[in-house]
């Protein structure tokens, strides 16, 4: 296989995830899976780094986390230390415990509903 260097070269200016953007400074997004910032550069790249780190929501019902394919169904301190002992990249660490705390926190929001407040007459 491609050294992981070789591979960004080929694919950092297109491919099928890439949306670029003219305003704003002309920033370019990625939507592949295994992207933290969903930035298109070589250290958040899930299609160039081999070891790639997927948080995503699994079930809002259960408020349950899916790390690299596996479900954490426990409160957000031991699904922190799961995800912190499970990575094999420091350089991601801080990226991924936020990108965990935001997906729980987006859960939590989503199982509790939304509540409108009723106006006083």
């Amino acid at each position: 296989m491609a050294s992981a260097d070789l591979l960004w070269q080929c694919v950092r200016k297109q491919n099928a995830f890439l949306h670029k953007s003219k305003i704003s400074g002309g920033v370019q997004f990625s939507k592949e899976k295994g992207n933290l910032y969903n930035l298109s550069t070589f250290k958040y790249s899930g299609l160039c780094n081999a070891e790639k780190v997927v948080i995503e929501g699994a079930d809002a019902e259960a408020l349950s986390v899916s790390f690299n394919g596996t479900v954490l169904k426990s409160d957000f301190p031991a699904m922190a230390k799961k995800v912190i002992a499970g990575l094999n990249r420091p350089d991601l660490k801080s990226s991924a415990l936020a990108k965990l705390s935001q997906t729980h926190k987006s859960l939590r929001m989503a199982k509790a509903g939304i509540k409108k407040n009723k106006a006083k007459k």
